[in-house]
């Protein structure tokens, strides 16, 4: 993924006295290029930087650096890039404070004033998922003393997609008083509990199906309100943690525990498919596979979970046994019958019966934007005519309409029609309460449908 620069993080917080300050800034100084020099602010620099003047070359930049004045303005690096180079990466500075800071040591982005340490990063964070593009590199500048509190933050807090690093600076005379606020072994702790604080758990939605009894059952779907993610794409209830992906396995865990708040179900019972586009079963007790992208069970208490992101999410409930699954069926796992597979393994492992069955199909990609191949989609085609047309816009490609070419499966496995619902199959592109991977692109945020059995007993 091309990235869109560095974020700079400077910590101003855990030490403001002003020798401190000046070395932490002389730091700063230090490690940004010289494509991101920092120049004395100056009424004659102000003009010229307002008149689009950058000819100064920057070894003339540097010799004017005034070192006995603090206060430096960083070159307006989206403009200067243009000297610079097409690989040439601009970079936002963030002071981090828990108070007002006046006047400013160097030009920055933005400053954060917060009480609280976890709160100074995670919002540092936001402002920079908040630019648009893809994500960006963090480099966060502080005191060699909190250089590994601010490491176990950022660990919690950022995803294997995000690279970042912490330079501590060796500050001369420091305060003793100056420590880590939070005892390294309950950084983590303090991290989920700061994430319970982030934005409104009252929004998370969840629809439901009138087929599935709901005295038997807890099952349904939800869209993307609610959640704790802040990048662009997979805000704010993605469900799925994933080294591709910006939210950190903290911030996943905390969306996955505000749908089981939600929707009533203990978190530490979810299980979630890993999707592999194909019609592994996962039977749950048994030895679980690197990936599959179905699950059953028949023990009463165990919420069972397919994600999608236009893909179709299906539940199912035998009424007779208590026996559930949920299954994640993409084109390749709807040209590959998965949802079959799915209703298979539960005759095979509970006896379920099709007539049993009760079937519900959640969000997922319509028709009319969807598209493949007329090989690709033959197995459909061949299963019912109806389900693929010719697109006028793009001659050589067919419409599919994924979530009937599911139904008509269920169909022709002896579910009752009745007992298929497609209330919830809402267009994921068109509808952006919920998340689709063709309208977002990489990265993109997961829903998911989940069930569970209350009691085996209709």
């Amino acid at each position: 993924m091309e990235r869109r620069g560095t974020g700079i993080i400077v910590d101003l917080a855990t030490d403001r006295s002003s020798s401190a300050v000046s070395q932490i800034i002389a730091g700063l100084h230090d490690r940004i290029p010289l494509s991101a020099l920092t120049t004395p602010w100056t009424k004659e620099r102000h003009e010229e930087e307002l008149q689009g003047n950058y000819s100064q070359s920057l070894e003339t930049s540097l010799n004017h650096r005034n070192q006995n004045d603090q206060l430096f303005r960083t070159v307006d690096l989206l403009d200067q890039s243009k000297h610079l180079g097409p690989h040439h990466h601009p970079y936002q500075v963030i002071l981090l404070s828990n108070v007002e800071v006046t006047p400013l040591p160097i030009s920055c982005s933005n400053t954060i004033v917060s009480e609280d340490y976890i709160d100074l990063l995670f919002k540092a964070k936001t402002q920079l998922d908040e630019r648009p593009g893809p994500g960006c590199e963090v480099q966060v500048l502080t005191s060699l003393v909190m250089k590994k509190f601010w490491e176990e933050v950022c660990l919690h807090l950022f995803s294997p997609l995000t690279p970042w690093c912490v330079w501590g600076v060796p500050v001369e005379d420091q305060a003793p008083s100056v420590r880590q606020p939070v005892a390294p072994g309950c950084i983590e702790h303090s991290v989920r509990d700061y994430l319970r604080t982030v934005g409104d758990p009252g929004l998370v939605n969840i629809w439901r199906s009138e087929v599935i009894p709901n005295h038997q059952f807890n099952a349904g779907f939800h869209d993307r309100h609610g959640g704790v993610s802040q990048f662009g794409a997979v805000a704010s209830m993605n469900m799925v943690y994933s080294i591709y992906k910006p939210d950190s396995l903290l911030v996943v865990e905390e969306n996955r525990r505000r749908l089981a708040q939600a929707a009533g179900f203990d978190p530490a019972s979810m299980y979630v498919t890993k999707a592999e586009h194909a019609k592994t079963i996962w039977v749950v007790g048994t030895d679980q596979p690197l990936k599959f992208d179905g699950l059953v069970t028949d023990q009463a208490g165990l919420t069972l979970c397919a994600a999608g992101a236009d893909c179709c999410v299906i539940l199912l409930a035998d009424t007779r046994t208590g026996a559930v699954g949920a299954v994640h069926a993409g084109w390749r796992g709807t040209v590959q019958m998965a949802v079959q597979a799915l209703l298979a393994t539960m005759s095979r492992q509970f006896g379920s019966r099709p007539t049993n069955i009760r079937a519900t199909i959640g969000p997922s990609i319509c028709a009319n934007h969807f598209l493949l191949l007329p090989e690709e989609a033959k197995p459909l085609t061949d299963l019912d005519p109806t389900l693929t047309w010719p697109s006028q816009k793009h001659p050589h490609l067919v419409h599919v309409e994924l979530v009937r070419a599911n139904v008509v499966q269920l169909i022709k496995a002896g579910v009752p029609e009745k007992y298929i619902d497609t209330s919830n199959a809402h267009c994921t592109l068109e509808n952006e309460r919920f998340f689709s991977y063709k309208r977002d692109g990489k990265p993109f945020g997961n829903q998911v449908g989940f069930i569970s059995c209350r009691s085996k007993h209709s």
